[in-house]
């Protein structure tokens, strides 16, 4: 959670006294700081015990008008630094130092490096500023904003995300993106598979703790330290998380596998602890300038996110399973929901994992189902897609993560009314190869009649040049002029990804996507038109027919009258086993 030293512009405006706590630690006003004191921190270097190694101030760069813009200046040493120094994870670590009176009082927590070789030069954040955070932040009106504006206001992450569940390869993805967007992303281990039996520490200065925006098989979040504890109020980091004002994020305690050691402390190239969350514990309220702050205890809002993947060529059958926090209710303060950031993540790597790669001839049906308490029946849509596999970034720029952001927007963009969004399942079947047949040629009567049905018999030719065929069945419109006529077929080609960029589309939005440029859909009226746009997210990929004139091609606008409905394209036929693709023409006599 550490982040390096920058210029912060605030309002030049006093900041109000913080509240007593009087169940929490002594604390020392900024006034009493003194140059050359000795002091210690606490912080988590390894699993949940919190270790301790020495401070020393080496100044203090004090403002009068606001004590959120002071910072101590303070060297460490210590056996848990002395290797290793500080990065990511430290943000929030105590600094406790005797008082005149003899008592420890905690001064305030590391906040920020000072790009020093061997990270142990840092800065830290008044205590009186962290405790000025508000734990129960005035309540806000839900945003009527429309996700473009939301967009274009969303703060860039201060810190560094951890993500949890997802392939090395995946990973690299995550963190190339991010890294094109000015931010850094870790790769954490799956903390419930090897610390199971660990159990969750009470949260004390010095712990460590994540905040999350998602738990479970994939997890997302930010691990620091707790800077201050009274009751059931934590504050943490001494920065700002993401700055956002008032959240619903989840707040845990965390495990600590180690320090990774790097000196440089340039950019995303510095130590940090390398940690993952144990169990929720509470609710992240405050993302202030000077820190977080939450309350121990109830969860925030959340939901479940369910991805099942099915092998169809070996039967296997995956899942993996994750809780989202929901913040509709505090109005997506980053302008986004976490489901729009990780679904596409999640799918990719559930899809990766359920057939053990991800080979670029594969063939894919997926569906999405929302269930939402304001409505009996769940938001849903279906496609299918052959082709657009490949390596992960092939696929997060594929039509099928375009379809889920699209549906993700929907949702996110909605405010016409309330929505609880009770769970959210995508189910994917996949196998390897493309189910797909191309039009060779077709065959069948010459004359037909108006309101009548001409039945065709197509031969179709599958990769590697297997031959099927298969009977396509087009109505004839009753009211089209009588005369000669081409029946044009046209089938639908392979899904690819979008070529000529090398840059990522792969759209973690509010974690550190830049979107601001996109423009965002409509808010539907109702939760009815909200169904009904998501089910409009559906594509027909089957055989549509239009009855041309003589050698003549499928018309760019359509006429109108009884020759616009002659010409207009027309389902004629799907195989829910395979898509067919190409081109056909057959020449009829209309009567």
């Amino acid at each position: 959670m550490l982040r390096r030293a920058v210029p912060v512009i605030l309002a030049a405006a006093a900041l109000a006294a913080p509240p007593a706590h009087a169940a929490g630690d002594p604390t020392m006003p900024l006034g009493d700081v003194r140059t050359g004191m000795s002091c210690t921190v606490k912080s988590v270097v390894l699993g949940t015990d919190i270790a301790t190694f020495d401070a020393r101030v080496d100044g203090v760069l004090n403002d009068p008008h606001d004590v959120r813009r002071a910072r101590i200046l303070i060297s460490l040493s210590g056996a848990a630094v002395d290797a290793t120094g500080v990065g990511p994870g430290f943000s929030g670590s105590p600094v406790t130092c005797p008082g005149a009176d003899g008592v420890a009082r905690i001064i305030g927590a590391i906040s920020e490096t000072v790009g020093s070789y061997g990270g142990r030069t840092v800065l830290a954040t008044p205590i009186q500023a962290i405790l000025g955070e508000p734990v129960d932040p005035p309540a806000q009106p839900l945003s009527t904003v429309r996700a473009a504006a939301l967009r274009s206001s969303a703060l860039p992450l201060a810190t560094p995300i951890s993500i949890g569940g997802v392939s090395p390869e995946l990973g690299s993805l995550l963190q190339r993106a991010a890294r094109r967007a000015g931010r850094t992303v870790l790769l954490a281990p799956a903390a419930r598979a090897t610390t199971a039996q660990v159990p969750a520490p009470a949260l004390v200065p010095g712990s460590a703790v994540s905040v999350g925006y998602a738990t479970g098989d994939v997890s997302a979040g930010a691990v620091g330290t707790v800077a201050y504890v009274d009751g059931d109020a934590v504050w943490a980091f001494g920065h700002p998380f993401e700055g956002a004002g008032r959240r619903e994020l989840f707040l845990q305690s965390a495990y600590v596998y180690g320090v990774v050691n790097n000196p440089v402390s340039a950019g995303d190239i510095a130590t940090y602890k390398l940690a993952a969350p144990l169990d929720t514990i509470g609710t992240l309220r405050q993302d202030g300038i000077s820190g977080i702050a939450g309350r121990l205890g109830p969860q925030p809002a959340s939901y479940p996110l369910r991805v099942t993947v099915r092998d169809r060529d070996t039967g296997r059958l995956g899942s993996s399973l994750s809780r989202l926090a929901d913040e509709r209710g505090v109005g997506f303060p980053t302008g986004f929901s976490t489901l729009s950031s990780l679904a596409v993540p999640a799918v990719v790597d559930a899809i990766q994992d359920g057939i053990g790669g991800s080979p670029v001839r594969q063939s894919t049906d997926l569906c999405i189902r929302v269930r939402v308490a304001q409505r009996k029946k769940a938001l849903a849509f279906c496609n299918r897609y052959v082709g657009g596999g490949g390596d992960a970034e092939a696929m997060a720029s594929g039509p099928l993560a375009s379809d889920l952001a699209s549906a993700t927007d929907l949702l996110d963009v909605y405010d016409a009314s309330a929505l609880t969004i009770k769970g959210v399942e995508i189910g994917v079947r996949v196998r390897r190869g493309l189910a797909l047949a191309r039009l060779v040629s077709v065959s069948g009567p010459r004359v037909v009649s108006r309101g009548g049905v001409l039945t065709l018999k197509a031969k179709l030719r599958r990769p590697g040049g297997e031959r099927i065929t298969r009977t396509i069945k087009v109505s004839v419109p009753r009211t089209m002029p009588p005369g000669p006529r081409d029946v044009l077929l046209r089938g639908n080609d392979v899904d690819v990804a979008p070529t000529g960029d090398d840059s990522s589309t792969l759209d973690l939005s509010g974690l550190f996507d830049d979107t601001s440029g996109e423009e965002a859909p409509e808010s539907p009226s109702s939760v009815a038109k909200l169904a009904e746009a998501m089910s409009g997210l559906h594509r027909y990929d089957g055989v549509t027919a239009r009855f041309v004139r003589v050698d003549a091609p499928a018309p760019q606008q359509l006429p109108g009258g009884r020759e616009g409905i002659a010409q207009r394209a027309r389902r004629a036929f799907r195989d829910s086993a395979i898509r067919v693709s190409g081109r056909a023409r057959w020449s009829v006599y209309v009567r």
